[in-house]
């Protein structure tokens, strides 16, 4: 009997990083939550590692029952409320360990159930946060026609403030997904840009394949600030440690916009975390994530094998 038999099929099209992480999601549902592999999300004939049976799963696939409880409630606010920007598939949320859906809540909802932790954790990226009062998941403004008027929305906004001056930080998450190719261009954009004395590059090269995602997001933060939403948006992205090509992304359209654009790694998130004054708790928690998404060593005899 080898590793590789308890952890499953992966994926024959996945890039060698998409592989690697596959393969430690396997071995984190087989060995740490002690699942059967769960159904192929298109091969409907077929099991895949990186899946939990949907019957079995619970909350399985989040770091503690408190944030799968949170995962589950904003997901469905999130499907209830009308003109919200896309649906959180509740199935793939639960069951899919390799999507950067229930990443998005093991990370920030640690934040969300705990804002004193969440203030001290944001602080280190942004030092001149003074307040923190939320987290909002899948979030754009609606009606959307009123904004971008599209689906595109922030996958974490922390509701932030300097001061007396309300503001949100707008947060672009990545797993092992890359950046949409597609060039989408819209009359809404336009006018939200030309309105805009915010960016330091030409209509065109925003919207172009490599920065198209991350300019969408932008256009958020800058309909919400022409709305007068908030005082301030700030935009960054969020990124495993070894995703060369999106941190190289984030630096490039960084230059682009005067207001700056933060790039966080995974490593750096949970070492600022790691610094602080923790609770006995709140320490396991971030071991938790480093295991679940970093210690790719704890999976590295079963790797060998694929």
């Amino acid at each position: 009997m080898h590793i590789k038999d308890f952890i499953g099929n992966i994926s024959t099209s996945d890039s060698s990083r998409t592989k690697r992480a596959r393969i430690h999601q396997g071995w984190w549902r087989a060995f740490v939550l002690k699942h059967a592999a769960g159904q192929h999300p298109i091969k409907k004939d077929m099991t895949v590692c990186n899946v939990l049976p949907d019957q079995t799963a619970g909350y399985s696939n989040f770091i503690t029952e408190s944030i799968g409880d949170l995962a589950e409630r904003k997901a469905k606010e999130h499907n209830n409320t009308k003109n919200s920007a896309g649906i959180i598939e509740m199935n793939r949320l639960k069951t899919n360990l390799l999507s950067s859906q229930p990443l998005c809540f093991n990370f920030f909802g640690l934040l969300a159930l705990d804002h004193e932790l969440g203030l001290k954790t944001i602080k280190a990226f942004f030092p001149e946060i003074t307040g923190f009062s939320g987290v909002k998941f899948e979030y754009a403004p609606s009606p959307k026609e009123e904004y971008t008027n599209d689906n595109s929305a922030f996958d974490v906004a922390l509701e932030v403030s300097i001061g007396d001056q309300r503001g949100l930080i707008g947060i672009e998450c990545k797993y092992t997904e890359p950046f949409s190719p597609h060039e989408y261009r819209k009359s809404d954009y336009e006018n939200i840009h030309n309105a805009s004395n915010n960016f330091l590059a030409s209509y065109e090269v925003l919207t172009s394949s490599t920065f198209n995602q991350l300019y969408r997001n932008q256009l958020i933060a800058e309909a919400l600030l022409q709305k007068g939403h908030y005082q301030f948006v700030k935009t960054a992205l969020f990124c495993s440690s070894d995703d060369e090509n999106a941190k190289n992304v984030g630096h490039e359209f960084s230059k682009m916009i005067k207001s700056g654009f933060t790039v966080i790694d995974f490593f750096e998130y949970i070492t600022a975390m790691q610094k602080l004054d923790l609770t006995p708790t709140q320490r396991k928690n971030t071991m938790m994530l480093w295991a679940r998404y970093m210690a790719h060593e704890l999976s590295h005899a079963a790797a060998l094998e694929y």
